[in-house]
């Protein structure tokens, strides 16, 4: 288990479970599926990492609170930029909380209070919107994304009361804020799209690779903390441990004999049997 601090994202689908009792199996289906190609391209797009999805909700992190915003920012805008070409039953708005902090990582999951918080935030977004905690605001570049202040807010389960910003949308700022922005009408402006859009693959290798390559990189997680594990208990055992000692040694020396064969130059066959021949 290691310890990271880390920008902490929920994004999930506003009024799933009554829309789901409102349509058939099929179409949540297609719905779900609508979503994971957007989310799972602009997450890698700006160097993210899905930890696992809850039913209709996205548990994201990010290393930098500013692309964890500008990306939730474009998950908002390429989902109404598609709407147009998709199915009405696909069609559907989704809420974003964000917040930063110190995380727990157990193999390819994390846990921690930054966690806790970041889904308490979530609840308190509306449709379309974009919450984050003051932790966010005050370590990420505010020239970028822009903010406004929602207070104090108490979340149920945590002790202080949390100061919550939202992110604006383009036809909320200023008329000199939102000047480039206006591209097609999108809710955040394409502030977060328009800067990965040459960094987005195709859906169908999206849906194909994603999950193969979560799946490796949980198991290179898994090694590495199997790996210190057992790093450690060999530190510890050197020292007190006689049968440890010898079987160090013994595992040394079987080292360095295998070296010294591996790099012993050997004749081949054909120039064995030249030699044979006086050649």
């Amino acid at each position: 288990m290691r310890t990271e601090n880390l920008a902490i994202v929920f994004v999930d689908i506003a009024g799933f479970t009554p829309r789901t009792s409102a349509q058939t199996r099929d179409e949540t289906l297609r719905m779900l599926k609508r979503f994971d190609g957007i989310v799972r391209p602009l997450v890698r797009a700006y160097r993210g990492q899905v930890i696992k999805t809850i039913g209709d909700a996205y548990l994201l992190t990010f290393r930098s609170p500013t692309d964890a915003l500008l990306c939730s920012m474009a998950v908002h805008d390429r989902i109404a930029e598609t709407d147009a070409a998709a199915d009405p039953c696909e069609r559907f708005s989704i809420r974003a909380a964000v917040n930063a902090g110190d995380v727990r990582m157990e193999g390819s999951d994390i846990f921690g209070e930054a966690v806790n918080i970041a889904s308490r935030i979530e609840g308190k977004a509306g449709p379309g919107e974009i919450y984050f905690s003051e932790s966010v605001f005050l370590s990420m570049t505010r020239s970028e994304v822009p903010s406004e202040e929602v207070g104090y807010t108490e979340l149920k389960g945590i002790a202080d009361k949390v100061r919550l910003y939202r992110v604006p949308r383009t036809s909320e700022l200023p008329r000199g804020d939102n000047s480039p922005a206006a591209s097609g009408g999108l809710p955040f402006g394409g502030r977060g799209l328009d800067r990965v859009r040459d960094r987005l693959g195709s859906p169908l290798s999206t849906d194909a690779l994603a999950p193969a390559v979560e799946h490796a990189r949980g198991l290179l997680e898994k090694a590495g903390d199997l790996a210190l594990r057992g790093f450690s208990w060999w530190q510890i055992e050197v020292r007190r441990s006689r049968t440890v000692q010898i079987a160090t040694i013994a595992a040394m020396i079987a080292l360095a004999a295998l070296l010294i064969w591996a790099l012993t130059p050997r004749q081949t066959p054909m120039q064995k049997f030249r030699r044979s021949l006086g050649f």
